[in-house]
């Protein structure tokens, strides 16, 4: 069966880490997934190939050229033959199995991965943006065979109420490798960042942006420094927005923050990282459902969180403080003095939730795949 993924750069990111756990954890003997992506030099490139996949260019942005992209999207579909199309671009997965359709794709699944769209934490879209998601939603509707979420709030921002009673549509949690996070529950790790000399770590994994809110983080660290207290923030991760990026490291020297908060960028080794830290936090004006939160409450980290977001991603088993970001630097602060005085989570219950809620990436891909199976072999029926 021949799958075409078509999530973006598939650089670094939640949806990409997402989609190469079900890479990773596909039976290959059943399965041929493809990527398409715009950046040559994307992140996850070499190990798709490593996989057996193929990693596909498109030589033409659709914000910059619609009409090529397209063209070039539909000559990948056609040549390629897929049986299964796997749109994750939110809104714009009406424009991609609207092409797949015409293409002769016949099993177009679409991803709802987020319940907002853009930098306004309001949700309050223009004229023209509500136009173009309403005919987004009606070109899912019409071309998509199978809808799938990873949130229930993610489901209804994309394909609306009535869509989540249908027999096509499906919730499916995210999900992460829980196993590098077991395995080692109880390892002392070593090497930099460890807590020493009275401090604590806090860690925020996420894409420097707006959306992500490091801002927040930076006038968290100024309460933290005003009240000598020994916290230290380890911001985990990068992005394009240079503009904000630069802002924050003026903000940082200009107050003198440099022990108290740390851009680390991007790194192969969050699950160390987080086994080094105390607690984690993630105040994000909105999320889908943050495969962080699941990675950092497999560790058994206490979790400060924003109420931006379904609390379906919550273990449950009373280590998550939502905090709405409404409430300050102070409140937020008071929180983070508290979760690293917690004690971790007791393993078994982790297990446990996990188990329960269905959050290990081995899980996630089993669904996925007899729902690949389930709407190829309707198909083939249908059609003899």
């Amino acid at each position: 069966m021949k799958i075409l993924m078509v999530a973006g750069s598939m650089h670094v990111g939640g949806i990409e880490n997402q989609l190469m756990h079900l890479m990773r954890n596909v039976d290959k003997n059943k399965f041929h997934i493809d990527f398409t992506s715009d950046m040559p030099e994307a992140f996850y490139r070499e190990e798709i190939e490593a996989l057996g996949g193929n990693f596909l260019l498109l030589e033409n942005k659709c914000r910059n050229h619609p009409l090529k992209y397209c063209r070039e999207l539909y000559r990948i579909m056609r040549e390629g033959k897929y049986d299964i199309v796997h749109a994750h671009e939110l809104f714009h997965c009406g424009i991609t199995v609207f092409v797949a359709a015409l293409a002769g794709v016949p099993c177009r699944f679409t991803h709802a991965h987020n319940w907002r769209e853009g930098d306004d934490e309001s949700g309050k879209y223009s004229l023209i943006r509500r136009s173009y998601q309403s005919v987004m939603r009606t070109s899912i509707r019409l071309f998509s065979t199978t809808q799938i979420a990873c949130s229930t709030w993610a489901g209804k921002f994309l394909y609306g109420k009535k869509c989540l009673k249908k027999k096509s549509y499906h919730l499916v949690f995210n999900s992460v490798d829980t196993t590098k996070y077991l395995d080692k529950f109880d390892c002392i790790e070593e090497g930099d960042f460890i807590e020493k000399d009275g401090w604590k770590n806090v860690i925020n994994v996420a894409r420097v942006s707006k959306v992500k809110n490091q801002v927040f983080l930076v006038d968290i660290a100024k309460e933290l420094k005003k009240r000598n207290k020994k916290i230290r923030i380890l911001c985990v991760g990068d992005g394009d927005d240079d503009e904000m990026k630069q802002r924050m490291m003026d903000e940082i020297k200009e107050s003198q923050l440099s022990e108290y908060i740390y851009f680390l960028g991007v790194r192969k080794d969050v699950d160390a990282l987080l086994r080094k830290c105390s607690a984690f936090i993630l105040p994000s004006k909105y999320e889908g459902m943050p495969l962080v939160m699941i990675e950092a409450q497999a560790t058994g980290l206490p979790c400060i969180s924003a109420d931006t977001y379904s609390r379906e991603v919550d273990f449950e088993i009373g280590k998550v403080k939502w905090i709405p970001l409404t409430e300050g630097v102070e409140t937020w602060a008071d929180s983070i003095e508290a979760a690293v005085e917690m004690e971790k989570a007791i393993k078994s219950e982790v297990v446990n939730a996990i188990e329960n809620k269905g959050f290990d990436s081995k899980i996630f891909t089993k669904k996925i795949c007899e729902l690949y199976e389930k709407d190829y072999r309707r198909k083939r029926e249908k059609n003899n």
